[in-house]
């Protein structure tokens, strides 16, 4: 392949993965954030339901995200990102026609599988198509999709309670699902193979995942990623019900703020890939911690509008990157027959923070009457996660490129 085909492929996968994250985390996983206050009133739920049934979307996400990186590895990742989409795609139409709390669970796990199996071989496809140096800010920009669901879902979810009242969430999940299904054409149609493929067998594949499984590096690696899965989603997942029912900010508000997050997420992807290409995987991981940290504890004071608007500019900005870190991470370290694998690794590890989180949320909530004690617990986490991270993977090893 030449070099300015290689270039243009390259472009077309990664306005691909864009689209793929756009669709399997930002509409499948971070439309709930909009959604869950009219879907918890109409289905007539607690908190800790809505947190139970949202964990069951990222249990999901957990069960495929491993088991999609080898896949993808082993298949390509063309065809498992366009079929999980389908799937993802349908399951969030459906929920739109959900009667009750075990439709919804069901539903949401369905959506789950979708997305890990979409996500997890779309954020490894910079690997196969870039260098390490330009891999971060390849991988950033595929991140930064997540980004679009917000700004997407921060208008419209509002603008269907004006047109449709108490079923404006059943409309919202369906508008969502049809168009995740139709950005799982463009992806088969836009992704290429690598520049060059070499078949994986079976026992190439045992052989990848009993040096992924045993390397005790990406076992740390995978756990300082955990805590990322659990603070975050808390933060996200209970933004509009914070906002909405706790501080009392008009739902067109919170959709516009909610938006802006997404509208920033959007560069700061990119940015932090890019950093992180300069300053080293875990030194970028480190500071966008800390300052994940910072932006959860200021929603606490979010009565004064100064900090709202504080928390969300500085969350806005790092929202995705150290997912996007940790993906260039595996490339750098596993290179690209091993990257969708241990990319796959690691999100095994961040999904089970990420399945933890909202259940626990939602009962501290429906307990302690208010959602301060979670954001501050996921404020804690993001911190502490930040310090082992400086202590493990600040010199980290080198790159294998």
């Amino acid at each position: 392949m030449n070099s300015s085909k290689k270039t243009f492929s390259g472009y077309l996968v990664v306005i691909s993965g864009f689209l793929a994250a756009l669709a399997s985390v930002g509409f499948a996983r971070f439309g709930y954030s909009m959604i869950l206050p009219g879907m918890k009133d109409d289905l007539m739920l607690i908190y800790t339901q809505m947190g139970l049934i949202e964990s069951s979307n990222f249990i999901g996400y957990l069960t495929f995200a491993i088991i999609g990186g080898f896949l993808a590895s082993k298949y390509g990742p063309r065809k498992i990102i366009t079929l999980s989409l389908m799937l993802a795609g349908f399951s969030m139409l459906l929920t739109g026609f959900a009667q009750n709390f075990i439709q919804a669970l069901i539903l949401r796990g369905l959506t789950g599988i979708g997305s890990g199996g979409s996500n997890v071989p779309a954020m490894g496809l910079p690997t196969m198509w870039f260098s390490s140096k330009k891999r971060g800010l390849a991988t950033g920009i595929i991140t930064s999709g997540a980004g679009g669901g917000l700004v997407l879902t921060g208008f419209l979810v509002p603008k269907m309670n004006q047109l449709y009242g108490d079923a404006s969430w059943r409309f919202s999940w369906i508008i969502l699902g049809f168009l995740t299904i139709f950005f799982a054409f463009i992806c088969w149609a836009g992704i290429r193979n690598p520049p060059i493929k070499e078949p994986t067998t079976n026992d190439q594949q045992r052989t990848g995942w009993k040096l992924l499984s045993s390397d005790i590096f990406l076992w740390k690696a995978g756990f300082i990623y955990s805590f990322f899965g659990v603070s975050y989603i808390i933060y996200v997942t209970f933004f509009g019900a914070y906002l909405i029912n706790e501080i009392g900010i008009d739902p067109h508000i919170t959709g516009v703020l909610w938006a802006i997050v997404g509208g920033l997420s959007l560069a700061g992807g990119a940015l932090w890939g890019h950093v992180s290409d300069r300053i080293g995987r875990g030194n970028g991981i480190a500071i966008v911690y800390f300052i994940q940290s910072l932006s959860i504890l200021l929603i606490v004071f979010g009565e004064m509008r100064e900090f709202l608007y504080a928390s969300v500019i500085l969350f806005g900005i790092t929202a995705w990157s150290i997912a996007s870190i940790f993906a260039a991470y595996s490339g750098d370290h596993f290179g690209s027959k091993l990257a969708f694998s241990a990319f796959g690794f690691l999100t095994l590890l961040f999904g089970i923070g990420q399945a933890i989180g909202p259940s626990i949320a939602g009962y501290i909530a429906d307990t302690a009457k208010t959602f301060v004690p979670a954001f501050l617990l996921s404020s804690a986490l993001a911190a502490i996660a930040g310090l082992l991270t400086l202590k493990i993977l600040s010199n980290d090893r080198n790159s294998i490129d």
